[in-house]
C-alpha cells in the first residue's frame, strides 16, 4: 500500500464516522421529540422532518445537518476519486 492508499482510507474512515455520528444525533433528536418512529426506514423523510422542524423552531438550518451532509459527501467523493485514481488510471503516489 502506498501513501495515497493510507490517506484515502483514513479520510474515508473519518468521514464515515462523522457522518454516522451526526446522523445518529439527528435521529435521536427526532425520536426524543416524537417526530419519527424508531422503525422508520425512510431516510430522506427523516432528513426532511429534521430540517422542517429545526427551521420552524429556529428560523435557520441546523449546523449539525450541514456537518452530516459534508461528511457524507466527502466519504462518497473521496471513495470515487480514490477508485478512479488508483484502479482506473493506475496512479500510485
Amino acid at each position: 500500500m502506498t501513501a495515497m492508499d493510507y490517506a484515502a482510507i483514513g479520510t474515508m474512515v473519518v468521514a464515515a464516522l462523522v457522518s454516522a455520528v451526526t446522523f445518529g444525533m439527528i435521529a435521536n433528536y427526532l425520536f426524543d421529540h416524537r417526530l419519527a418512529d424508531r422503525g422508520d426506514t425512510d431516510v430522506l423523510g427523516i432528513y426532511r422532518k429534521y430540517r422542517r422542524h429545526i427551521r420552524q423552531a429556529t428560523g435557520q438550518d441546523s449546523p449539525l445537518f450541514w456537518v452530516h451532509a459534508v461528511a457524507a459527501g466527502v466519504f462518497i467523493l473521496g471513495g470515487m476519486i480514490y477508485f478512479v485514481a488508483r484502479f482506473v488510471f493506475k496512479w500510485t503516489f
